[in-house]
Formats: C-alpha cells, sequence, structure tokens
C-alpha cells in the first residue's frame, strides 16, 4: 500500500526531480508548515539541501526524518552522504551507513559507503569486510573493487593492488561505452537511421556495432563477415570483429583482427582500443599496451577514457608521474569520472599525499552515488511501500 502524499509533497517532489530546487525547497517549507510531522517533506528537504551543499541542513532535515520514522531508507542515504561530504564527522558517518545497511541489507551502496567511513576512521580491517560483504551482494560492483585495490595498495603497494585495479575497470561500462563512441554511434540505438540516405558500407557498419553493442555476437558478426567477403581490407569491419572477439574472450582472434585493421588504417581509434585493451590484459605485454594507449591517446584525445586507459598501463609500469598526467587530462575532460579518480588516488598514495588521496576518494563516492540516481530509487521504494 503506497503512502499518502499532501499537495505540496508532490509539488516539491516535481521540481526537486526537474532540478528546479528553490521551487522545491519552497513547497517543502510549505508542506513542513502543514504538517511538521511528515517524515517524506523532511526527506526531500534533506535531499534539496544536499544537493545544494548545505550539509548542517541536510544533517537536520534528515535526522528529523529518521526521529519520525526510524526505517525511513532514503533519509539514512541523504544523512550519511552529508556526514561524507562534510568531513570530520566519521564516527557518526559509521553509525549511520551501518544503520542504513541494518534497514536496507541488500542496499551495495550501503555496505562500500560504509566501507569508506570506517576506512577514514581508521579501521582497515572493519572497511575490507564491507567492501567483501559489497561484492557478495554484487561482485560486479567496481567501486568496491577500487576500494579493496587501495587497501591492498596501502599494505603491500602497487604489485598487489594492480590485479584488483584490473578487474575493476574490467567491469567499468564506460570502456565499452569509449569503443562504441570511437566507431560514431549515437547513446540512444532508437535515434540510429541504418539505411535511410546511407551507403550500403556505412549501413552495414551501423547495423554490425548496434548488434555488437546489443551483444547480438552472431548477427554482429553474420553482418561484418558479408562486408569482409567483399573486402577483405575493411578495416573498420576487422577493427568491429576484434571487438566481438575480445568480449568472447578470444584474445588471440582480437589481436589479429585489431593488428590486420592497422596494417591498413593505422590510426584507426577502435582497433587502437582493442588491440590496446589485449595487450594489457597479458602482464608481459605492459610495454607493448602503453605504447597503444598513448597512440589512442593522440588519436582520440577529447574522451577522458582513452587518458585513463593510458594513465593504468602507465601505473602497471610504475611509472607514477606520467600515469598522474594522464589521470589528470582524464578529470579535466570528465570531472565525474570515477576511474579516473581512483587512480589518482592510488598515484597520491605513491608519493605519500594522504589528504590529496582520500580527497580523490571522497570525489569519487560523491560522483557515483549522484550517478546511480539512488535517493530517488529508495524514495519511491519507501512511498511504495507505505512504510510511514
Amino acid at each position: 500500500m503506497s503512502v499518502q502524499r499532501s499537495s505540496q509533497v508532490l509539488a516539491s517532489e516535481q521540481f526537486a526531480r526537474q532540478d528546479q530546487l528553490p521551487a522545491a525547497v519552497a513547497a517543502c517549507y510549505e508542506a513542513i508548515a502543514i504538517a511538521d510531522r511528515d517524515p517524506l517533506a523532511h526527506v526531500l528537504l534533506g535531499h534539496l539541501m544536499l544537493a545544494g551543499d548545505f550539509y548542517d541542513e541536510a544533517i537536520a532535515a534528515s535526522t528529523q526524518a529518521i526521529e519520525l520514522d526510524p526505517d525511513c531508507a532514503p533519509a539514512y542515504l541523504t544523512l550519511g552522504l552529508a556526514y561524507d561530504r562534510r568531513g570530520g564527522m566519521w564516527d557518526q558517518s559509521v553509525l549511520v551507513w551501518h544503520e542504513l545497511a541494518e534497514v536496507a541489507p541488500d542496499l551495495v551502496t550501503a555496505h562500500v559507503q560504509l566501507g569508506e567511513a570506517f576506512a577514514a576512521a581508521a579501521f582497515e580491517e572493519e572497511s575490507v569486510d564491507s567492501w567483501k560483504r559489497a561484492l557478495e551482494l554484487d561482485p560486479k560492483e567496481a567501486r568496491a573493487h577500487y576500494n579493496l585495490a587501495i587497501a591492498a595498495l596501502k599494505r603491500e603497494g602497487m604489485s598487489t593492488a594492480l590485479p584488483t585495479f584490473r578487474v575493476a575497470g574490467a567491469l567499468d561500462p564506460s570502456q565499452d561505452e569509449l569503443f562504441f563512441a570511437l566507431l560514431g554511434l549515437p547513446n540512444d540505438d532508437s535515434a540510429i537511421d541504418l539505411s535511410f540516405g546511407k551507403p550500403e558500407r556505412q549501413a552495414r557498419l551501423i547495423s554490425a556495432g548496434t548488434l555488437a553493442r546489443s551483444e547480438d555476437f552472431f548477427g554482429a558478426t553474420d553482418v561484418l563477415r558479408l562486408m569482409l567477403d567483399e573486402n577483405p581490407a575493411d578495416a573498420d569491419a576487422l577493427a568491429i570483429a576484434a571487438y566481438v572477439y575480445l568480449k568472447q574472450e578470444a584474445a588471440h582472434e582480437a589481436m589479429a583482427c585489431a593488428l590486420r585493421a592497422l596494417s591498413f588504417s593505422p590510426d584507426l581509434p577502435t582497433a587502437l582500443y582493442t588491440l590496446g585493451v589485449v595487450y594489457s590484459r597479458f602482464p608481459g605485454l605492459a610495454t607493448h599496451a602503453a605504447r597503444v594507449f598513448v597512440a589512442l591517446a593522440k588519436a582520440a584525445p577529447y574522451h577522458s577514457m582513452t587518458h585513463v586507459l593510458l594513465a593504468e598501463s602507465l601505473l602497471g609500469l610504475q611509472r607514477f608521474g606520467q600515469a598522474k598526467r594522464a589521470y589528470g587530462a582524464a578529470v579535466r575532460l570528465d570531472p565525474a569520472c570515477v576511474r579516473a579518480r581512483f587512480g589518482l588516488a592510488a598515484v597520491h598514495l605513491t608519493e605519500g599525499s594522504y589528504a590529496e588521496a582520500q580527497w580523490e576518494m571522497r570525489r569519487a563516492a560523491y560522483y557515483d552515488t549522484k550517478r546511480h540516481g539512488l535517493f530517488w530509487r529508495l524514495y519511491d521504494e519507501y512511498v511504495a511501500g507505505g512504510a510511514v
């Protein structure tokens, strides 16, 4: 049974979802003036205050919502984030994330954030346990892997941390998104015109790329086979074929297709991407991977992920100064790049700059949580569940 919301709360929700923050805040205050014991109004106010970086106000509103309903998961989320972003309140932060993990035990982010709060409060073993719990719930949670890599780096050095960094990177969906951006595909498949006004070869390339993105590798292979039967030297088709092989864990076939594509088009970004990723999966080919990613970063300098891939290859070679510059280029292009933020944190730790490393990890947490739209998911579930 869903919760009955007042017209003022409904108006605040609508304004908030449209990022009209002043109007949303005004509607919240109006709702509180009419019914000051309505936890939804306080939850929304806390979220809006956090969005405006008013941390003390966010803490006060979220605390009030929790006092009215101790099972209010979105209020715990806002309260924990406000403590984290305000800084210096790690004891309170640990308690809040622990409470959220109790209220929503299957919420992966609660365990990730709890681990980060433990780490900030210097409870290293407890932080590792929390991240491992997050991975039990979702083995593909990249942020938990990144945190475990940072923990390994602190304890045992870069050689121990690198494999976990590679695992986390492989789970990052933005890496695959880079390939399709280099291919020139729009983000939305519904916006793709496969035939009208396009030459047959271009339409086929778009079709093969679209099928590969939807993981219909057999369909993509059929289209590519037709293209390569007609022209075995079609570098673009060979590059897509290399990616299809890569996604099917056929590294040698992917390498062969990428190298053949580059023999016809030496600066083709899609082929450089696949070849570099293949090389990076073999420790003995780390130097070759770095050289390929240097070429990729030059061929596609305005994509932040090309610089991230270069930085990670340099990190593996322990060229920390060069890696730091490459990560910095990625962050300048995309300040919300979580992967680059964790990479910069790792470099700072190798330099002994612990405060800077902690700051980068906090920014990574900020952007990662914001990207998932977690507040609205918890809020909608709370309203639908009738918990008030």
